[in-house]
């Protein structure tokens, strides 16, 4: 007789003889809830057939590693094979106990063992290790976890892991050693990972993350290269958990090199027939005397290769070099254009993105199948997809075709995350009060890339509605389209004497000339209804009240340099606006609008900023332009006044009445205040100067107007807080008319958390 037998340890090999026997029946005992053709299929042994003991061996561990049975015998006698299993329970249900600072729902989500799973112990046993991992990313390395069994009827079993969380262990210390042109406060501004303080309340950088740490250390690296230290190296970075397992204890020590400043730029081309009327030189943003900074080297590369490629250079590539001279701290750079191999692109392929569609991310590309291959080309294109900000990873790769050189594919490869946002906000603002804001939006709508955004804003003078919807790749062509609808109430009985309504929609389109230059175009249908006018109202405003149907046509040109939507240093930004209504409705305007506005690095934290606005409304076809479409100075829009503070007003009743132009000039610095970076509180000094014209109704004995320039200076503080941007300022109102509308101190506060 041969008999086997498979346990959570097989045991060893009993009776085994070296002779095949026929294998005359199978009987199959034990199973309950799994079908005998189940095992039989596993198995595969056929009657008839001449097994061996090697064979009723690998059938034995086959049936055992489906993880379906708990022990497998097999015994053997007569050519009769008598199978006998002991089947794994059922999981009922799986249960977490313990746990505070992350939720069932989370927990579930990173365990393999679900309800109705069959139960295995080396399942059990990497879940509850993966628990421990999950407690660790989140900062809590003292975590431990016990799973336990529960044994229920009908063969089912309840897990349960009970879960000591522990404390957070946060980073208590961020030292580095070796550094002696930067300070530690200034490197560690430069990592995402920061020291644990009071004001961290809402985020978890403070919280020690591996991978952040060894994505720091680059960050770090990066802004030395970024300041001439093209030598930089991180020789040693050191995470150490303190006894009590409570913080850690980073230290990172750099060898910093010698700063480098470039000594002179040449641009070596050994293109055929190349052009020599294509100054190159002109792409390069560094001269001599600037310190080496990586980042704009690269830019200079990609800057040369998209002039080369419109003048037709397929295969073009822009090597930079950077000759260092150590003992004079200098460097030449020089850019070799060449003709790049004959490489195309075969295939681009996508994975990782389980929602987003393929042609979402395909159409940021700047290269396509069966281009040339351009590595500046492709370098951009991983940004673009970045920039969409679909996905918490994205990675690009290339390789080439097996037995055909001349052939690469691309391999991008992203990790998606959550597109949607809800938010609330609650705040106050000097002229308009209390204010309350909520709103949803869904930048991915089911993996298409368009937009969907739903808003209401309360306050006490003004309530909005507004509902839009955009497709940032109309027809699948470059082309931004979308819609609004809105509704908005405002109280200017404070100013004007009058409240108003405005009820409507617009369609809009945008398009790219260049990354940099944009056009936009809207077409906006809404009525305007003036009401609650006062009985003692400038009459000017009487005779507009009622309702006007407005049908406007506008564009917009933008130009934008700057180096940061979000917190620009360096560059500029202009727009240029024409609006004509009049083709239907009730109203007859036109108007122009200007805007500029110039940063300027004085340090790294110091940025000096000059701004101008100019606006210019005129009524057509023998119409005056109504109160609500002309220009109120004050506020955010001259500081130092009240919002209509700045104005033509009726003698009688003093409400302002607007003026059919106006222009402002702003000048702003603004600094860091010694307080830790990532608080996002700033300090800053500015002077505001604005003018305004007449408006239609301008009568010399009725109206009181004045041509005088007016000026603010002040200070304030800027707070991106979690809750939202925080403007405090104080303005003196240097410059005024006797009939002008102050207003020293100014809060806006609020745009959700």
């Amino acid at each position: 007789m041969k008999k086997l037998k498979y346990g959570l340890a097989i045991a060893a090999l009993m009776s085994l003889s070296a002779h095949a026997e026929t294998l005359q029946d199978i009987h199959i005992s034990g199973t309950r809830r799994i079908e005998n053709s189940t095992v039989m299929n596993y198995l595969r042994l056929k009657k008839g057939q001449d097994v061996s003991d090697e064979q009723l061996d690998a059938a034995g561990k086959t049936l055992f590693a489906t993880g379906l049975f708990s022990d497998v015998k097999i015994d053997m006698k007569d050519g009769i094979a008598d199978i006998k299993v002991t089947e794994n329970p059922i999981i009922h249900e799986v249960y977490f106990e313990g746990n505070k600072a992350l939720d069932d729902d989370a927990l579930k989500t990173e365990v393999m063992l679900k309800s109705r799973d069959v139960y295995t112990k080396r399942k059990l046993e990497k879940d509850a290790a993966r628990l421990v991992e999950v407690y660790k990313r989140h900062g809590r390395f003292a975590a431990s976890v016990e799973p336990k069994i529960i044994k229920q009827d009908q063969n089912r079993v309840d897990v349960v892991f009970e879960i000591n969380e522990g404390d957070k262990a946060y980073v208590k210390e961020i030292n580095f050693v070796g550094n002696e042109a930067y300070s530690d406060s200034t490197l560690q501004e430069k990592m995402m990972t920061q020291e644990k303080a009071w004001y961290r309340f809402l985020s978890s950088t403070d919280t020690y993350d591996p991978d952040r740490f060894n994505y720091d250390q680059e960050l770090v690296r990066r802004f030395y290269l970024q300041h001439g230290y093209l030598d930089m190296r991180v020789v040693r970075a050191m995470a150490e958990l303190t006894p009590d397992k409570t913080g850690f204890i980073l230290t990172i020590q750099v060898d910093e090199g010698k700063k480098y400043r470039v000594k002179e730029i040449d641009v070596q081309v050994s293109l055929p027939e190349f052009n020599k009327e294509l100054d190159l030189k002109k792409e390069i943003e560094l001269e001599p005397g600037d310190v080496v900074d990586v980042d704009l080297v690269e830019k200079s590369v990609d800057a040369m290769t998209d002039k080369l490629i419109n003048a037709g250079y397929a295969f073009v590539n822009v090597t930079p070099d950077i000759l260092k001279d150590e003992k004079n701290g200098t460097a030449t750079l020089i850019f070799r254009v060449a003709e790049g191999d004959k490489t195309f692109i075969r295939r681009i392929n996508i994975i990782g993105n389980s929602r987003t569609k393929d042609k979402v991310i395909r159409r940021e590309f700047r290269i396509k199948e069966g281009d040339a291959y351009n590595a500046s080309q492709l370098r951009r294109s991983k940004q673009r997809v970045s920039d969409l900000d679909y996905f918490s990873q994205v990675d690009l790769q290339t390789s080439p075709v097996p037995m055909n050189p001349s052939l690469l594919d691309v391999n991008m490869s992203v990790a998606e995350k959550s597109t949607g946002a809800f938010n609330i906000g609650v705040g106050w603002s000097s002229y308009d009060g209390m204010m309350f804001e909520t709103g949803i939006v869904e930048r991915n709508i089911l993996g298409t890339g368009n937009i969907a955004n739903l808003n209401v804003m309360l306050s006490q003078k003004e309530t909005q509605y507004t509902v839009g919807l955009t497709d940032p790749y109309f027809l699948d062509y470059d082309l931004t389209a979308g819609v609004d609808l809105f509704r908005t109430t405002r109280d200017n009985s404070d100013s004007s004497s009058y409240e108003y309504e405005t009820i409507g929609g617009t369609v809009r389109f945008g398009w790219n000339y260049t990354e940099n230059l944009r056009h936009v175009a809207r077409y906006t249908l809404r009525q305007d209804d003036i009401t609650n006018v006062d009985s003692d109202a400038a009459i000017a405003i009487q005779q507009q009240k009622g309702k006007t149907i407005v049908s406007l046509i506008g564009q917009e040109l933008i130009y934008d340099k700057r180096d940061s939507k979000i917190d620009p240093t360096t560059g500029y930004y202009t727009s240029i606006g024409v609006n004509f209504a009049g083709l239907g409705g009730d109203s007859k305007y036109y108007n122009i609008n200007l805007m500029g506005i110039r940063y300027f690095s004085l340090t790294d934290d110091v940025v000096f900023s000059l701004r101008g606005d100019a606006g210019r409304v005129w009524g057509w076809g023998g119409q005056k332009v109504r109160i609500n479409d002309r220009y109120f100075l004050g506020d955010a829009s001259l500081r130092g006044f009240e919002y209509g503070g700045v104005s033509a007003r009726d003698i009688k009743s003093d409400d302002a009445l607007g003026g059919n132009w106006y222009t402002t000039a702003s000048a702003e610095l603004s600094f860091p205040l010694g307080l830790p970076k990532e608080m996002g509180i700033k300090g800053k000094l500015f002077t505001d100067a604005g003018y305004i014209g007449k408006p239609d109704e301008y009568e010399k004995d009725k109206t009181y107007y004045s041509d005088k320039i007016r000026v603010g200076v002040g200070t304030g503080i800027l707070w991106t807080s979690p809750m939202g941007v925080i403007n405090l300022d104080f303005t003196y109102p240097l410059v005024k008319d006797k009939h002008d509308k102050t207003r020293v101190f100014r809060l806006n506060f609020g745009k959700g958390f």
